[in-house]
Parts: structure tokens; C-alpha cells; sequence
């Protein structure tokens, strides 16, 4: 294995967001700790998603309010005129992180070439590094890394690299919430976009469904506290014939962790719970059918996901799934209806039946 002759002092990385890409990032986090064990690295992260890496102890998490405005952006530049960043490397091609990656003073500045840059990623960058196409994203990151570090052999990673700690708080918490019922199926039912969400009714249904062919196994709801994901939750639960345990804008980010973590299973589309509970070596069922499971869904268990992008791809762009962009969101409000009750059902049973 070949390697940087000498150690940085220290290495800030730049991922501010979202709840899946921060976690998604975690392997390539502890590549670099393992590579540089006596370097100090930073994470720069936007606030709101800080407190979910209040346990990880490979990295110091330096919590900032992301830039809405000019003035943010001149307000941090003055913030950190005179810090010292080190090496910096940007894990994130938004624009936003593109102009705080321009902003931060570095010894140097490392990102993505092709195929990957973005929003003029590269430019901002003194070494962008082309990488191969058509990676997982977990592997995009990791292989950034790879680079930064100067490592050319393949590593595998390991379940534990994918593993986000937790506190015994919000583990005993869960447990409390959770205490009535030994086995739970959690349903996160709404994404960030309507794309990417399946109807209400699908949802209801399906929970009546599970209720019959698995009545030992009780429903606990969860999401974050927009006003439109509670009223979500809430026609859901209101009109199934199971009682729901509704957690919906009930739990801080890692409270949720926490009952991911206790759960049997989690059934959601494309968001960033779904790879929360990833996180928490819990089995989930992915429900894709306007992105790529095989870019952006659940690593290590694509097997699980239901995965339409291909039929989707065929019926809305008129192309097949090879001959879109490997980041394409395929632009449909109808496509994740063509998701069939009796597609989850029989995915909840080759789980539960190859876990017995």
C-alpha cells in the first residue's frame, strides 16, 4: 500500500449537509483517521445536522450556520480570515459549499474532477481528482479519500466503518418509547420531495396488510417536524384500521437513531432516515423509483431496496437507465406510484423469512 510521505497537521473536510451524504461520508471520515492518526481533523457540518455526530470521536465536529445571504458569506469570511484550515478537502459540489471552499483560507484545497464536479466544483479547487463512474455514493467519498491520502490498493469497508455511534440516552429513551411491544416495523413514510414519496393511501394500506400477516409486529411512524410531514403522518395514522405508535417531529435526530436502531425493520423512500437506520445496521426496504438505488440508496443492501428507476426511465425520459446521467433525478409526481403494495409485502417476507 502506497501512502503521503509525510502527515498533514491538520485536514478540514467540508460536508455540510444532507442527513444521508453526512453518513454516507462516515467511511471515508475513518480512512483518514486511520491514515493519519495523529493529524487534527475538523468536519465542518451545518448546524442542524451537528448534533447527529455527537458521539463520533474520530473527528472534531465544528458545528457553522450555513450562508443564506451575501452578507453570511462575508460575515464568515471575516470569521475565518485568520483560522488556519490546513488541508482542505470538499466532499460536497453545491454551491454553497463550493463559495465556502473558496472563501476558507488552506495550505491547499482538494475536490472532485470527472466525472463528478459540479457547479464548477473543480475550479475552486487546487487538485480535483478525476474518479471512476458510476459509484455508490459511500464510494465516492471513500475513493476521494483514497486519493487525498494517496492509497492505490483497493480496501474493503467494513460494516463498522458504516456504523454511527450513539448514546446510551438515546438508546434507553427509544427503549421507553418502544417498551410496550417487543417487535416494531418503522415506516418513514414522507421524502424531501413529493418525486420521491409514495401516497398515503399506498402507506395505509400497506400498514392494514402488515397489521393481518404480521400481528406480533407493531408500527411506529417517523420524520422530521415539517408542518407537511406531521399532517402526513397523521392522515396515515388516523385512517388505519392498526394503531400506530406516531413519532413524526417527535424526536431529535438522534432519539431517531435510537429507535432506527431498536426497530426490526424500516420501510421508506429515498430520504435520509433510510440511511439513518443504515447506519444502525437495521434492515430497511428502500422505495426507489425516480433516483438510483445503485448511486444513492442503502449500502450494502441495494438486494432489499424496490428499485423501478429502469421502468421509470423508459416510461417518462424515453431512454433506458444506461443512458441517463448516473445522478439523474428523472422528473415525474406519478412515478413512485407504479410501487406496488404487493412488491413491499413480498420484500417484508424475504426479510423476515431469512432472518429466522
Amino acid at each position: 500500500m502506497t501512502s503521503r510521505a509525510t502527515a498533514p497537521e491538520k485536514i478540514t473536510l467540508i460536508r455540510l449537509s444532507a442527513i444521508g451524504d453526512v453518513l454516507m461520508l462516515l467511511p471515508a471520515v475513518r480512512l483518514l483517521r486511520k491514515q493519519f492518526p495523529d493529524t487534527q481533523i475538523d468536519w465542518l457540518i451545518d448546524r442542524p445536522v451537528a448534533s447527529l455526530l455527537a458521539q463520533l470521536t474520530e473527528v472534531n465536529v465544528v458545528a457553522i450556520d450555513k450562508p443564506k445571504a451575501i452578507s453570511d458569506y462575508w460575515q464568515l469570511k471575516k470569521q475565518w480570515r485568520k483560522k488556519n484550515t490546513g488541508q482542505l478537502i470538499s466532499f460536497q459540489t453545491s454551491f454553497v459549499s463550493n463559495m465556502l471552499m473558496a472563501l476558507l483560507p488552506a495550505e491547499h484545497k482538494t475536490g472532485f474532477g470527472s466525472p463528478y464536479s459540479r457547479e464548477g466544483h473543480h475550479l475552486f479547487t487546487d487538485t480535483a481528482y478525476d474518479l471512476p463512474s458510476n459509484l455508490h455514493q459511500v464510494d465516492i467519498f471513500f475513493a476521494l479519500a483514497q486519493k487525498f491520502a494517496g492509497i492505490n490498493e483497493r480496501i474493503k469497508i467494513t460494516a463498522e466503518d458504516r456504523i454511527l455511534p450513539i448514546s446510551q440516552v438515546d438508546i434507553s429513551w427509544a427503549s421507553e418509547k418502544l417498551q410496550p411491544h417487543e417487535q416494531w416495523i418503522a415506516i418513514n413514510p414522507m421524502a424531501s420531495t413529493q418525486e420521491k414519496t409514495w401516497a398515503a393511501e399506498r402507506y395505509i394500506s400497506l400498514i392494514n396488510n402488515l397489521h393481518r400477516q404480521y400481528p406480533d409486529k407493531h408500527i411506529v411512524l417517523t420524520g422530521g417536524p415539517g408542518e407537511a410531514e406531521v399532517a402526513f403522518g397523521q392522515q396515515i395514522e388516523q385512517q388505519t384500521q392498526a394503531s400506530c405508535l406516531n413519532l413524526i417531529g417527535q424526536t431529535t435526530l438522534t432519539q431517531l437513531a435510537a429507535i432506527l436502531k431498536q426497530v426490526s425493520l424500516l420501510i421508506s423512500p429515498d430520504t435520509g432516515p433510510l440511511h439513518l437506520a443504515n447506519a444502525m445496521a437495521t434492515p430497511v426496504i428502500g422505495l426507489y423509483a425516480v433516483t438510483r438505488p445503485e448511486y444513492i440508496g442503502p449500502y450494502n443492501q441495494l438486494d432489499n431496496c424496490i428499485n423501478i428507476y429502469a421502468e421509470v426511465a423508459k416510461s417518462v425520459m424515453h431512454k433506458t437507465a444506461t443512458q441517463l446521467v448516473w445522478q439523474k433525478k428523472i422528473p415525474s409526481l406519478d412515478a413512485m406510484q407504479l410501487i406496488s403494495i404487493e412488491q413491499v409485502m413480498d420484500k417484508v417476507g424475504t426479510i423476515f423469512n431469512g432472518n429466522e
